[in-house]
Order: structure tokens, then C-alpha cells, then sequence
């Protein structure tokens, strides 16, 4: 017979499990709860037996009604991730220790997921090997970490590449070239290119057009290259070709391949346009690359100044004669502000009668070192270096001033200034003409001729009719030599037409040359223009022309490009001559 103290030492131990079993179950059900929760599965696997077991969430990860020990896990683990998947799990059961993957399955509707599964491994009541472990579905966060990257890598290509071109930009072409720098005894080529014409296709056909055209160049550059070599957009119109000279000949055909694409008109809607670009070479092994982006420069320079549609080989003759070019820019800058440049006067007399009517400033620099010089030694330069509308101002500045000094000679001669493309284009043209004192029918504009190459552009027409309110004529030169069409001199209406010197020198021994003068004039004379023949140098010229219907004539023959002051003292002279009625009044030089 059991004590009381007994008893109740029972009653206390039952109490106690079943508040543990209650406690237990709890927590399990917490368990349960919070793994239902979570989307986590939980397996086992009997190494021994090849048994698994999966709990209901599991099941549902995989979307498979598994039997309790079937073993299907490598059945829907996508194809290409069975190798590697099933590889870990063995070294995992060979070496005894945890097991971690992530793999993709392909559940039983064709969705893919990605799983994230870990392990642990274990030895049971029974002694047999196994791994208990938990699955879970990660695929939200690897489809976010993957457009998480993709934007990266977007922008990483957005910081390196141009956004039209998608070539190398600038910053990383350098970059690029810096790290080849490095290399020993790497030699490359580069290549530096520029669209011709560029500014004038965009004023034309518009930006879109403009950037079609880049695009496509690109494109040409990308098919010329190999693996290992560099395409850069520089900016605006401006690409770069880096090449590695790891075989003989290699540049010639990158450089033949691009210049035969570009020979292929290019479509733009209903058109062809022709693509042209400038090409300067240079090449250098990899300790003198500092170097190549200046002499490639430099041959691309050449090239545009040669004509351009072409490609020039950089060579130590181009660095000095750049060196001289700057130097003699530089005194031009100076020239400029110092009053070194001057116009000279070449007069122009009628056809009939001789007398001077008119004369033609003609600019000249009285350069310190290398003494006069005429135009065709700066006028390009000048160009280049975006000095035209100052030399245009000072021309003009100059030969107001010498009208002023001497009124009363020059009464009655009408003065000639040739006015430049690109000035007749400024649109402040019409402002800096208000700041001159211009008198009204005593000067000239004499407009090159290819500025009428196409249609007049807005600017251009304002410019012209702004030039006309002032009082200034309006003249066309080389008539006859370059592209101003019938449609183009009715619409700018000039005071007067020049005919080219290359039309009048021949016409004393051909034919054809003398009709066809004889066809200007009579073109000039129906549109009520006024017609200068100039490159007159012989008075059988003089007289050929006369008879033709020319009104003035200018040449040689009647003098040569002359200072201020002498052309003063020939107006003198002549003002002498003509007051005595029995004078035969031949110019010098005139036989």
C-alpha cells in the first residue's frame, strides 16, 4: 500500500508531462504556423533507403500531390540545372556535410521557379545517414536582383557609350587608350574621322536627318572593325577608330572598307544623300600613344584643307608646317589689330570711253617679315581660324575711311568690296552695318558666286534686301565658273554681273568662248544687269569685249592692284587728261 506522499509525488509528475505535451504541441504548432507562413518546405532524405519525405508546403512549392516516400525532387528541377544541382548534393553525401543550392524547378503548369534549399546532415535512431532540410522560393528576389543588375549594367553602358551611337563616348575612349598605353610593345593605328559638311546636311534636312546620317556612319565603322578594336564618337560629327596593328595591312583595309561603305548613297526616305567624311591617320606603339590624338588631328586637318572626302597619314612634314601655320595666325591676329591690312584698289573703267568708274578693294597685308601679301596667303587662314568678319570690317572700315579722304576723286566711281559667304550668313550683319556711315549708291557688294549653290536661305535673303535699304549694289562674281542658276539671279536681282577671267582670256582665238560671253550678256542685259568682264589684258580684248555689250572692264591692262595713295594720283592725272578734249586716252599699258 502506497503513502499519501507517494501519491501525490504521481499526481505531480502526470501533471507535469501533460503540461509539457501541451507546451509541445504549441510550439509545434507555432512551428507549423510560422512555416506556413514563412513558405518554407521541409524534406528528409534516408540515404541509405533513397527515401524522401515532404511536408505539405513543399508539395505546394513544387505543385506535385507527392506520395510520402517518393523521390521526384530531379524530375522537376529544370534541365539545365540538374548537373550542377545533383553534383553538390553528392559531394554533400560523400563528404558527410551541409548541403546548400539554388536551382530552378518547372512546376507541372510550366512556370519556373527559383528555390533556395539547405541542409544538414544526420545520423537516425536506426543508424542510417540522412539530411533534413528546408526549401523556400526566392524567385521575387533573383528576378529583382537581375533587374537590379540589368539597370546597372544600363547604366554603367549609359556612363560609357554615346546614347545615339552607342559607341564608345569620349571619357571611355580615353580611358581605353590609356589602359593600351600601358601594354608594352603594342602598336596601334587611329583613326580620326569627320563628316564633311556637316553643320550644312543639319541646316538643310534638319537634326533627325543629321542624326540618321551619324548613325549610319557608326554602323560603318562597327562592320570595318575586329575584337580588340575601338569605336568612339569624340562628339558632334566627330568618331575615332582605334586599331590594333597585330597583322600586316590591316589598317589599309579598315581604312578601304570604310571609305568604299561611304561611297554608297544612303537612304532617307525618298532620297539618296551622300555621306563624305575626312580621315587623318596615325599610328605609334603603345609608349607614344600621348601622341596619336594630336597627329591624328593634324592629319585630319590636312585632309579637310585638301579637298576633304580623303584620308591623310600623319608624317613629321604636317607638324611643321602646322607650326607655321600658327604662327603666321597668330601674326594675322596682330596684323589685324595693328593696321597691318589694307586694301589695294584695281580699277575698273568703261568699255566705251576708259574712264575709271568704278575700282575693287582688294585686301593686302603688309606682313613686318615676309612683306605684301595677297589674299590667297591668309584668306583660308583666316577662314580657319574665324577671322573673316574681322577682315571684312577692316576692309571696310578702311576704304569708307579712304572715300571720305577724297571725296571729290572718287565723285561719280563706284567702290567694290567682296563680302564672304559666312558674313553674308551673320546674323548681325544688318546691326554692324547701322554703325557705319554708308553713302548711298557709292558702294558695292560683290558676292561670290557658289554662295547661290542652292536656294537662298531666310537669313541670307533678309541679309541681302538689309544691304540693298542701305544704299549698297549688289554684285555677283565669276559668272559663268560656278552654280548660280537663272532662278537664282532673278530672285537676288544683283546690280551687276562679273564674268569669270577664264571665260575672257580665250576669246581672242576660240569661238565657242566668245559666244558664250556674248550669251551672258545678252542673259545679263535681259535682266537689266550691268556686266563687268574682268581678266581683261590686252586692249584686242578690251575691243572684243566693247563689241559684245560689256559695260566695264577691269584688268591688267588698265592697272594692277594699287595702294590708296597711288590710285589717288592716277585719278589726278586722269582728271587732267579727260578735261583736255584732244588727248588720245589709251591707258598704260594698253597696246
Amino acid at each position: 500500500m502506497r503513502h499519501s506522499g507517494e501519491r501525490r509525488s504521481e499526481t505531480a509528475l502526470s501533471n507535469k508531462r501533460s503540461r509539457t505535451n501541451v507546451e509541445l504541441e504549441n510550439l509545434l504548432r507555432q512551428l507549423g504556423l510560422a512555416l506556413e507562413a514563412s513558405g518554407i518546405g521541409i524534406w528528409q532524405h534516408n540515404i541509405a533507403k533513397n527515401q524522401t519525405r515532404w511536408d505539405e508546403q513543399l508539395k505546394l512549392i513544387y505543385g506535385v500531390p507527392k506520395a510520402p516516400l517518393d523521390v521526384i525532387w530531379l524530375d522537376s528541377v529544370h534541365p539545365d540545372d540538374v548537373g550542377p544541382t545533383n553534383e553538390i548534393y553528392l559531394r554533400a553525401i560523400e563528404t558527410k556535410s551541409d548541403y546548400a543550392s539554388e536551382f530552378r524547378i518547372v512546376r507541372p503548369d510550366g512556370a519556373i521557379r527559383y528555390l533556395r534549399s539547405r541542409a544538414r546532415y544526420f545520423v537516425d535512431a536506426a543508424g542510417d545517414g540522412c539530411f533534413v532540410g528546408a526549401e523556400w522560393d526566392v524567385t521575387d528576389d533573383v528576378l529583382l536582383n537581375k533587374e537590379l543588375e540589368r539597370s546597372r549594367a544600363e547604366a554603367r553602358f549609359a556612363a560609357d557609350h554615346d546614347h545615339l551611337t552607342g559607341l564608345l563616348n569620349r571619357r571611355s575612349f580615353d580611358f581605353a587608350l590609356s589602359e593600351l598605353a600601358r601594354q608594352e610593345g603594342v602598336r596601334v593605328a587611329l583613326l580620326h574621322i569627320d563628316v564633311d559638311h556637316f553643320k550644312e546636311i543639319n541646316d538643310r534636312f534638319g537634326h533627325a536627318v543629321g542624326d540618321l546620317i551619324l548613325c549610319h556612319v557608326s554602323e560603318i565603322l562597327l562592320e570595318a572593325i575586329s575584337a580588340g578594336d575601338l569605336a568612339a564618337r569624340l562628339g558632334g560629327d566627330e568618331f575615332a577608330v582605334v586599331i590594333a596593328e597585330n597583322e600586316s595591312g590591316k589598317t589599309n583595309a579598315v581604312l578601304d572598307h570604310i571609305q568604299r561603305r561611304l561611297e554608297s548613297p544612303f537612304s532617307v526616305g525618298d532620297q539618296a544623300l551622300s555621306v563624305q567624311c575626312s580621315i587623318g591617320v596615325a599610328s605609334a606603339m603603345s609608349a607614344e600613344f600621348a601622341k596619336l590624338l594630336s597627329q591624328s588631328d593634324l592629319a585630319l586637318y590636312h585632309a579637310k584643307r585638301n579637298g576633304r572626302n580623303r584620308a591623310e597619314i600623319f608624317t613629321d612634314e604636317m607638324a611643321s608646317s602646322l607650326a607655321n601655320e600658327r604662327q603666321l595666325a597668330q601674326d594675322l591676329r596682330s596684323g589685324l589689330a595693328l593696321g597691318q591690312i589694307r586694301p589695294f584698289y584695281q580699277v575698273q573703267v568703261d568699255a566705251r570711253s576708259f574712264r575709271v568708274n568704278g575700282v575693287e578693294a582688294l585686301a593686302r597685308w603688309h606682313h613686318p617679315v615676309r612683306g605684301i601679301l595677297a589674299p590667297a596667303h591668309f584668306l583660308s587662314l583666316a577662314s580657319a581660324n574665324g577671322l573673316v568678319a574681322e577682315l571684312d570690317d577692316v576692309i571696310l572700315r578702311a576704304v569708307l575711311s579712304d572715300m571720305n579722304s577724297a571725296a571729290s576723286l572718287l565723285e561719280g566711281i563706284r567702290l567694290s568690296i567682296n563680302l564672304s559667304a559666312d558674313r553674308l550668313d551673320d546674323p548681325e550683319l544688318t546691326t554692324k552695318l547701322g554703325g557705319y556711315d554708308i553713302p548711298p549708291g557709292r558702294l558695292s557688294f560683290e558676292l561670290i558666286e557658289t554662295i547661290f549653290l542652292d536656294s537662298l536661305s531666310d537669313r541670307v535673303r533678309q541679309n541681302i534686301q538689309a544691304i540693298k535699304s542701305f544704299g549698297i549694289d549688289i554684285e555677283i562674281d565669276d559668272l559663268g565658273s560656278g552654280h548660280a542658276s537663272l532662278l537664282g539671279l532673278l530672285e537676288l536681282r544683283p546690280d551687276r554681273v562679273k564674268i569669270d577671267r577664264r571665260l575672257v582670256m580665250p576669246i581672242l582665238q576660240s569661238v565657242p568662248s566668245r559666244r558664250l560671253v556674248s550669251s551672258l550678256v545678252d542673259i545679263a542685259r535681259a535682266l537689266d544687269m550691268e556686266v563687268i568682264a574682268e581678266g581683261v589684258e590686252t586692249f584686242d580684248h578690251a575691243k572684243v569685249l566693247a563689241d559684245l555689250g560689256v559695260h566695264t572692264l577691269q584688268g591688267y591692262a588698265f592697272g594692277r592692284p594699287q595702294s590708296f595713295a597711288d590710285l589717288a594720283a592716277r585719278l589726278e592725272q586722269e582728271a587732267l587728261e579727260f578735261g583736255q578734249p584732244d588727248v588720245v586716252r589709251f591707258p598704260s599699258g594698253i597696246a
